[in-house]
């Protein structure tokens, strides 16, 4: 028994052995798989994240420039760029690698920053144990002694191409900007606080931003030894990056910069746009380190349009059949007893090409502030127009539902109301294009890198007058300029339509002037804005200047040097 026993027992022993050695090797097997997997994922599926990762260790990028392009409408760049130079150390790799570099380099880099800036002092960085990058910034003399030492490791030099934010209201660096200088008045103390803030969700400037935010900068890539060298740096230029395509033309933008720079008046602000599309091809102003006179000063909503709002008042009698073009008006010695034209009998056309207040005052009575409210609203101008951050919007000062005559006469004659030169564009073009409004832009398309067009922006318009009353007005505005206050914007052998505008405030102390017109140049219609902040004033608290010996010149300026240009 026992014999038959232990022949069972190994037998039992040698079959729980084969038992153990079939799961390890089927354990062995399934781990030989798995590592063969994990080798195929790394190598064919997930390699480049892990590869992106190795070449972290041993790259060093430096990112400049802007996050995408800002062109023209012809492809050029808009920006301006400055080069800057850096010098950079990195300390732990500087003091840990150099025991064998040559003297003579180390002594050169030392001498070369030190005598630049003597705060540069590399000797200083021995024993701080930090190990953030040093960044000098250099000059081009210096970077140049520089740049060819190769042999000092924790040490490169670079050069970036940044865009120059001289002249913050400068159109382009507003786009450019997702930030702004929020000022408020503390109601207990009284004192004025200024913060930077975000500009807002719905503003253009964050529209631009959020369509470009995942596009990658221009970079100088350095490859990293482990022994702290480092190697030439390579330019990386993004090749799939979407970038902004402006309205703007730069040579027109150019030329009108540098009639704005002549003139003697401190603040000015113009805009010239293709009429039939809505696209602003310049919007300039005089001096771009102040507050853009063409979006409206803060708070104040604008400045008041003058006499260019009776435009408005003169296509809203008409196109609502409350007056005609051949009804006449007599002078009202009730009403403005300063005007020279007493007794006098006026046609609405006569009336604009003189810019009596009187007769306008009179007409206001008859189509009513609601109703010239309404024509104003439909044309833009209770509400920004570009959608910018610190685009400021018109008003209406008085109730419109109940007004008395006399805030309706201020009203009719533009002198109860604020608009911007934005919302003003819309004066002259509105009547150009036989009564349809296009809401001007600036935004003309995103593109690639090749400059090939990835979404086109197609501005918005609404038909607001008849095309009959729209061609009446027309009219009306060539005479002004033929043959009335706008007579300095007159050009030989060209038809050109407009209005002056010229304001009082402040107690009759200040004074603006306006000229909004329109013309044709080779076959194209154009609308433009000239607005002249603060013009001389006489003792008696007359404007000395108005909008017809301000304003008008600018605008005829303009329009001869872009005769030139063709």
């Amino acid at each position: 028994m026992s014999s038959r026993n232990n022949i069972f027992g190994y037998s039992n022993r040698k079959s729980e052995i084969k038992k153990r050695t079939w799961i390890v090797m089927v354990l062995f097997m399934l781990l030989i798989c798995l590592l063969f997997w994990r080798v195929s994922n790394c190598m064919y599926f997930n390699s480049k994240p892990l590869k992106t990762m190795a070449d972290a260790q041993y790259t060093i990028d430096e990112k400049y420039g802007p996050q995408y392009k800002l062109l023209d409408c012809n492809g050029n760049d808009l920006l301006t760029y400055k080069k800057h130079f850096y010098a950079i150390i990195d300390p732990v790799d500087y003091l840990r690698f150099n025991e064998y570099t040559s003297k003579y380099d180390l002594e050169i880099l030392t001498i070369t920053l030190r005598n630049f800036n003597k705060t540069y002092d590399l000797e200083k960085i021995k024993g701080t144990g930090t190990g953030q990058k040093l960044r000098y910034e250099i000059d081009e003399v210096t970077y140049e002694k520089l740049k060819d030492i190769k042999k000092v490791k924790g040490f490169y030099t670079y050069y970036s191409n940044d865009v120059v934010k001289d002249g913050y209201w400068k159109i382009e660096n507003v786009l450019t900007s997702t930030t702004y200088n929020k000022v408020t008045v503390n109601p207990e103390s009284k004192k004025v606080v200024s913060k930077t803030v975000s500009k807002g969700a719905d503003s253009l400037e964050m529209q631009l931003y959020n369509k470009t935010k995942e596009n990658e900068y221009t970079k100088t890539s350095f490859s990293k030894g482990v022994n702290g060298e480092i190697g030439a740096g390579t330019t990386v230029t993004p090749k799939n990056n979407i970038n902004v395509r402006l309205t703007i033309d730069e040579q027109i933008q150019v030329k009108v910069e540098n009639i704005l720079h002549e003139e003697k008046y401190n603040k000015i602000g113009i805009l010239l746009m293709e009429s039939s599309s809505g696209k602003i091809r310049a919007m300039a102003q005089k001096d771009d380190n102040a507050y853009n006179v063409n979006l409206g000063y803060p708070s104040t909503n604008g400045a008041l349009p003058g006499s260019i709002f009776k435009v408005i008042v003169d296509e809203a009698g008409i196109d609502m059949n409350k007056i005609n073009n051949y009804q006449e008006f007599t002078i009202n010695s009730k009403i403005f007893s300063e005007e020279p034209f007493k007794g006098n009998t006026f046609t609405v056309a006569e009336a604009l090409a003189k810019s009596s207040n009187n007769i306008f005052a009179q007409i206001g009575w008859k189509v009513g502030v609601q109703n010239i409210y309404n024509y104003a609203q439909k044309q833009g101008m209770v509400s920004k127009v570009l959608d910018l951050e610190q685009e400021d919007i018109g008003n209406f000062q008085e109730d419109i539902s109940n007004p008395t005559y006399a805030q309706t006469s201020q009203t009719a004659i533009g002198q109860n109301i604020t608009i911007t030169p934005l919302e003003a564009l819309s004066i002259p073009n509105t009547i150009i294009n036989n009564g349809v409004y296009v809401k001007p832009s600036i935004i003309d398309a995103y593109v690639n890198d090749k400059k090939e067009v990835l979404e086109k922006v197609t501005p918005k318009s609404t038909r607001v007058l008849k095309k009959q009353t729209a061609e009446t007005v027309k009219l009306h505005m060539i005479d002004v300029v033929n043959k009335g206050t706008g007579d300095a914007a007159y050009i030989k052998g060209m038809d050109i339509g407009g209005k002056t505008g010229t304001t009082t405030y402040e107690q009759g102390n200040k004074s603006d002037g306006w000229f909004v017109g329109f013309f044709n140049l080779n076959g194209k219609n154009y609308s433009m804005v000239v607005y002249v902040n603060d013009i001389k004033m006489n003792i008696a608290g007359i404007a000395d200047e108005e909008g017809g010996g301000t304003a008008a010149p600018i605008f005829k300026k303009v329009v001869n040097s872009l005769k030139n240009m063709q």
